[in-house]
């Protein structure tokens, strides 16, 4: 994953991240009062889900930044570089921007411990009101009741992807459980903007918007006819949630035209999520699948590749505390085969972790020392496979090859 250049603000690396995740919001609350509550009257458009968020944010930055609005958007995580995540009009905050901000609000509440997520979310809220931005786009990380960006008090949009099993360890362990603690975030007289959804979490949903006095709109994966930035018919379903909360904005007196909703979509970008990428002047399939459910839609998006009857090649590299049994499962037909690799500064499963999953069958998997060794043993087969291979399994692996192919 991409560092900022400063070995100070080291301690925003990935890992460090993770591993300070604690899930409170009084920290944040506290530290944005203390800033002068940046942005407190400027609406935001927060999205929440397990799959999807960073799709729908695409396509809504997309629409907006055509439609000539001023809008600022806060994603998570990042790609290549952390300032990724802080963007005005489609445009990154510059680096050393960012490192005085963040150096500033240390200093200003390093009394209330802020996580690197609650961070880096108080430096875009300072960033967002220093260029007096109109509208926020706000990507909640894991969580939804307790996430750092629910601090943001005015919300009167709610944009739902698909919501599943992930991050069980902070969220809970049952997909009700996970379900709660994001749509916590839905308040009285919010407009609720969500794709279908399982069953129980649908009823969820209804349940709480009912309960509180919101309104919600469920709605239907866009038609054939639409063309959009981003690649594969499951993003359809993301499109036509960001296609809502346009008409929502346009309702509430934002001018955006019709024409600029269609071409907003058409020209959404969002790299590594179903991304070909050449290496050596060879196609790769990357996608930042990292979960079951995310895993779920990769293969049945499979069903539109040409000649992968024949068998994939599947570079996967997968974080320890994810499912990786659940998603090799999703993922393996018979003739499929299996690079499993480590992801770089991440602990990661190996193949004697797997040796371990009681009745988990382990035919067809290579383990291999480095990302770089798996792809060296693809050119090794002679003829590069007909089918595409796929490298999933964590963003940081995509953002691994994404380096490793522009100096290769």
């Amino acid at each position: 994953m991409g560092q900022i250049n400063s070995k100070s603000f080291s301690f925003l690396s990935p890992q460090n991240e993770r591993d300070k995740i604690s899930l409170k919001l009084s920290r944040m609350k506290k530290s944005l009062k203390k800033l002068d509550n940046p942005c407190i009257d400027i609406p935001a458009i927060q999205i929440i889900g397990t799959n999807g968020k960073g799709s729908i944010t695409a396509f809504l930055e997309s629409i907006c930044s055509l439609a000539n609005i001023k809008i600022g958007v806060t994603t998570s995580p990042h790609l290549l570089e952390i300032t990724e995540r802080i963007r005005v009009n489609q445009t990154q905050i510059k680096i050393q921007t960012f490192e005085y901000l963040l150096e500033d609000i240390q200093k200003e509440v390093s009394e209330f411990r802020l996580t690197p997520f609650e961070l880096i979310i108080c430096c875009a809220l300072k960033y967002f009101e220093s260029n007096n931005v109109e509208l926020i786009i706000l990507e909640a990380g894991l969580g939804g009741r307790l996430d750092a960006t629910t601090a943001h008090n005015l919300r009167p949009i709610i944009a739902i992807g698909n919501i599943g099993l992930d991050h069980t360890e902070y969220l809970g362990n049952s997909i009700e459980k996970i379900t709660q603690e994001k749509i916590s975030v839905i308040k009285k007289d919010s407009f609720v903007v969500s794709c279908k959804q399982d069953h129980k979490v649908e009823k969820l949903i209804n349940k709480r918007v009912e309960s509180i006095g919101a309104k919600i709109f469920w709605v239907e994966p866009l038609s054939e006819d639409w063309e959009l930035g981003l690649n594969g018919a499951f993003q359809k379903q993301n499109a036509a949630v960001a296609f809502k909360v346009a008409n929502l904005l346009l309702r509430q007196g934002w001018h955006i035209k019709k024409e600029i909703i269609r071409k907003g979509l058409a020209k959404a970008k969002w790299s590594g999520r179903l991304e070909v990428i050449n290496w050596k002047n060879k196609k790769v399939l990357v996608d930042s699948a990292h979960n079951p459910s995310a895993a779920a839609v990769l293969a049945n998006e499979r069903k539109n590749w040409l000649y992968q009857e024949k068998g994939i090649y599947w570079i996967i590299g997968v974080q320890k505390q994810k499912d990786i049994a659940s998603i090799i499962e999703v993922l393996r037909e018979p003739l499929d085969k299996i690079f499993l690799v480590p992801i770089q500064n991440q602990e990661s499963w190996t193949l004697n972790d797997i040796l371990k999953v009681p009745n988990f069958n382990i035919q067809n998997i290579t383990e291999y020392k480095s990302l770089e060794d798996a792809l060296h043993q693809l050119l090794n087969l002679g003829e590069w496979p007909e089918a595409s291979p796929v490298l999933t399994g964590s963003i940081y692996l995509v953002a691994e090859f994404i380096k490793f192919s522009k100096i290769s």
